[in-house]
């Protein structure tokens, strides 16, 4: 199943939305423009959008992380470097 959590974002005279992705933990971008749908990828998308983004996030951010490792990439790959070297 895909779910897709899309966060209405505040950009004037524009509409605009922030999509997560919940399965692959992508964002992207929506914007409903001329009766057109347009789709970003978060990285080539414009940088208002980004900071419209954080601006709605920041509310919840956490006065201190607690870290999650698990989910960290680069926990991912300094364990398959660890296991390596420590074959014989």
């Amino acid at each position: 199943m895909i779910f897709q959590f899309p966060i209405d974002l505040e950009i004037t005279d524009k509409n605009v939305q922030a999509i997560i992705d919940l399965d692959t933990g992508f964002i992207g971008f929506t914007e409903f423009k001329n009766n057109d749908t347009l789709e970003y990828y978060y990285g080539e998308s414009p940088t208002e959008f980004k900071k419209a983004l954080i601006d709605k996030l920041e509310l919840l951010v956490a006065k201190k992380s607690l870290v999650n490792f698990k989910i960290c990439r680069k926990n991912e790959k300094m364990k398959s470097i660890s296991e390596y070297f420590r074959e014989d």
